[in-house]
């Protein structure tokens, strides 16, 4: 429960950090970019309102109200209208964001949460608990199994808690080919799911919950390397979803929700405004069926982060920034980084490498596609002097974090020995870590800069959630 892990004091870690130059930061410490984190969240609202489709921002990256409400358009320009859905992958995430979505929902504005993860028996309380905060169906939650949903319904109703007009919405996942959760509508258990859940509905009578709909993750689409990966995983989505809607009755089709997406397919849909892809056409068209009947919506987590994972989909192009809404997948568009300090340096190693303050459990251990390292170090900051980024797609010279233990990480310099940008002990640098979910995992607060601002003190702090 998320008050068994309070949160760091605020006005303390502001007293501690604000203000404070990088170079002079504890390492290691995460940093998040305010002004990147802006421009991408804009994109993104502004494409799928271009589109006239819904958003639901997935908060499980992050884990921080600050970076919840912009997801959902506070603070940024002509978008404060945008509804506060979200989608959490935690029951304490949801804890979490309670308030500011009974707030919400208190000034008039569209406000809920989806439970992103096939519902566990034991998470019936602490929904309940939620549900009765807030307006009916508020709360959601995804299915994919005709047994789980038996017994989370019959447990709900036995909950001496449970409020009936309270009623819980329910999204059935599809497996549009991740194969990581999700029914195939192919499968011989689909149609059963389907009608159990029909059979409680209550939209219109006594039943505890309601059909909102039908969800995807297309989480695969993270293998991709171009934007024609990206723009077909988004095109199968759709029709993967339409595909399992033709289970419902038709009189009941209308409004159901279909939810698809992942960061790269869903940032995808920014092609879809001015790309030349040949498969942009193709899109509009199932776009514009669908929404003649159901209500289509896309959802993300990582994309106001972004990541080395991310850039190597390709997804998008590297260039190119446009008033449509369109914002370049590169480099420049990652809004985290790891502040960390050389610790010793090794010059008469092979490759010249150096140690640094952090390991895997401050960037994690997951690789990369396309680079063998745990993060890219950036260009220069303060006195360290890595003028030579690491270029995956080009001349792959610059420094990488090339192995990783616990505590700490060895940079290894990649490329010709004669041009390496020498490190010297004490030396502060950035990294771009490969993940940035679990980038975060291991700290209990963010220090925010903004580039806009010079980028090079602390302006902010963001408390990070904790638990499960």
């Amino acid at each position: 429960m998320a008050y068994n892990y309070p949160l760091s004091d605020v006005a303390s870690l502001k007293k501690s950090f604000l203000g404070q130059q990088l170079v002079d930061l504890p390492t290691p410490s995460i940093i998040l970019d305010r002004s990147i984190i802006k421009k991408n969240c804009t994109a993104m609202l502004q494409v799928s309102k271009k589109l006239g489709v819904g958003f639901r921002a997935h908060v499980k990256s992050h884990k921080t109200l600050e970076l919840s409400r912009i997801q959902v358009g506070d603070g940024l320009p002509g978008l404060e209208d945008t509804p506060a859905q979200f989608i959490v992958s935690t029951l304490a995430e949801a804890e979490n964001l309670l308030d500011y979505v009974k707030g919400e929902q208190g000034r008039g504005r569209d406000a809920g949460i989806l439970y992103g993860v096939p519902v566990p028996q034991g998470a019936v309380p602490r929904l309940i608990q939620l549900a009765n905060s807030l307006k009916p169906c508020s709360i959601n939650i995804i299915i994919d199994n005709a047994d789980a949903f038996v017994r989370f319904q019959d447990k709900l109703k036995a909950h001496p808690d449970f409020q009936p007009e309270k009623k819980i919405g329910v999204l059935i996942k599809i497996d549009t080919g991740y194969h990581r959760a999700g029914i195939t509508t192919s499968s011989p258990r689909f149609k059963p799911l389907v009608d159990a859940v029909l059979a409680k509905d209550g939209s219109k009578g006594e039943g505890a919950v309601v059909l909102k709909g039908f969800y995807s993750h297309f989480g695969h689409s993270y293998a991709g390397s171009s934007e024609d990966d990206a723009a077909s995983g988004l095109i199968d989505e759709l029709v993967g979803l339409e595909e399992a809607a033709r289970a419902v009755p038709e009189s009941l089709r209308k409004g159901l929700v279909l939810s698809i997406g992942a960061t790269p397919t869903a940032t995808a849909a920014q092609n879809m405004l001015s790309s030349s892809s040949p498969r942009v056409e193709e899109f509009h068209a199932v776009l514009s069926r669908l929404k003649e009947q159901f209500v289509v919506e896309l959802h993300a987590g990582v994309y106001p982060l972004l990541d080395c994972q991310q850039v190597a989909t390709h997804a998008r192009p590297a260039e190119g920034a446009s008033a449509e809404g369109f914002q370049p997948l590169n480099k420049d568009a990652i809004a985290i980084r790891m502040l960390v300090e050389v610790t010793s340096v090794y010059t008469e190693r092979e490759k010249p490498e150096a140690l640094v303050s952090a390991g895997s459990l401050a960037m994690g251990r997951e690789p990369c596609k396309s680079y063998p390292g745990w993060g890219m170090v950036t260009g220069s900051l303060g006195n360290s002097n890595t003028s030579s980024v690491y270029d995956e797609f080009g001349a792959k010279t610059g420094w990488i974090v090339g192995r990783i233990s616990q505590e700490h990480g060895i940079l290894t310099w990649e490329g010709d020995k004669s041009k390496c940008n020498k490190l010297a002990i004490g030396d502060k640098i950035e990294v771009w870590p490969n993940h940035a979910c679990v980038a975060g995992a291991g700290f209990g607060w963010y220090l925010v800069v903004d580039s806009e601002q010079g980028g090079d003190q602390v302006v902010d702090v963001w408390p990070r959630w904790r638990g499960w």
